[in-house]
């Protein structure tokens, strides 16, 4: 949403963001592969041009992302 995507009507991205959610950051880190190849998908479903490079960043910086939040949320408040 951050870079102005938005899920469309007929697009499968919330099933397969509830399936990284449900699965974890391990399991998306182990299939970041996967992962970019759904973005791919998309992308050209919507005609929009796909970098994998980027692509990957974005993926990554999305697990470490998830580590955080998951570590502060197991943290106890002092």
């Amino acid at each position: 949403a951050r870079l102005g995507f938005q899920p469309s009507p007929n697009c499968k991205c919330s099933s397969k963001a509830r399936a990284m959610d449900l699965n974890g950051v391990d399991w998306c880190e182990q299939n970041i592969e996967t992962i970019i190849e759904w973005l791919k998908e998309e992308a050209t479903a919507r005609g929009v041009p796909f970098f994998a490079m980027p692509a990957r960043i974005l993926v990554r910086r999305a697990i470490a992302n998830a580590r955080r939040e998951a570590q502060r949320a197991t943290r106890p408040h002092a």
